[in-house]
């Protein structure tokens, strides 16, 4: 999911600080944090969005640095359960790869690779998993109903609740109204527990395009059917079905297909 999780991981780490051992992973990481999270302040304050992102990118490849450099370090685990979703497919493999059994045989570790298989089943070069769900008007909408109608289908896992979809949803609803018809769909799919506030949020931002709810909480069966662990998620699915791109948001990319 993007945005910024320094306070979230921080608090993990330092809920373990105190045991009297040393720990070179707790201390660069304490270090790392302490730099980029002024930096984003910083930026943040002067309102450069391009700069809070550039940050943003660089913390998360320092986490990455930090994890496959120390695999055996008695904070990795911590540090990797609240860090683990936001890494890209090839580096969650290159994680997985280093990481000791007895860290991979934990019960939240394995829980992480469990919706991370399920997410590398959905990612592109894959086809499409079908879910279904009830519309603003009460009645029932299948993905497959949509999929081969249009040259694309964008799946946009969402929730009134989540900031960054929020963001998100002024490009997406730009891109959606440039193209002609015929080009693009896009399938809402929404894990909010007030509905109400759900069907808000469409009238007032006049999202023109079709929604579904399906669940909220654990156990939402169309978020674990593409393993989304984090939002926004979205998927760009072609006429044939096959999936296209996965990604957190990226709407620049998911233009750059659909326009060319």
């Amino acid at each position: 999911m993007k945005g910024f999780k320094a306070i979230y991981i921080l608090a993990a780490l330092v809920a373990l600080v105190g045991c009297g051992k040393q720990a070179s992973l707790r201390e660069e990481f304490l270090e790392m944090d302490s730099v980029l999270s002024e930096q984003y302040a910083q930026a943040s304050e002067q309102g450069d969005q391009a700069a809070m992102d550039s940050i943003e990118a660089k913390y998360g490849e320092e986490l990455f640095r930090l994890i496959v450099s120390h695999p055996k370090d008695e904070y990795t685990d911590s540090l990797l359960l609240m860090s683990f979703r936001q890494f890209t497919p090839e580096q969650k493999d290159s994680i997985l790869k280093v990481l000791p059994q007895s860290v991979l045989q934990g019960e939240i570790m394995q829980q992480l690779v469990a919706k991370y298989e399920v997410e590398r089943a959905t990612s592109a070069g894959q086809q499409y998993v079908d879910i279904s769900g009830m519309q603003p008007d009460g009645t029932a909408l299948k993905l497959s109903d949509l999929v081969g109608r249009t040259d694309y289908v964008l799946l946009d896992f969402w929730a009134t609740w989540c900031g960054p979809c929020r963001r998100v949803l002024p490009e997406l609803k730009a891109l959606y109204e440039s193209l002609p018809e015929g080009r693009l769909e896009i399938l809402g799919v929404n894990c909010d527990e007030d509905k109400d506030a759900w069907r808000r949020m469409i009238d007032e931002k006049q999202l023109g395009w079709r929604h579904i709810t399906t669940g909220s909480g654990k156990g939402n069966p169309a978020y674990d059917a593409y393993g989304v662990d984090g939002i926004p998620t979205t998927i760009l699915i072609d006429r044939q079905g096959r999936i296209l791109h996965r990604s957190y948001g990226d709407e620049e990319a998911i233009r750059s297909i659909v326009k060319q």
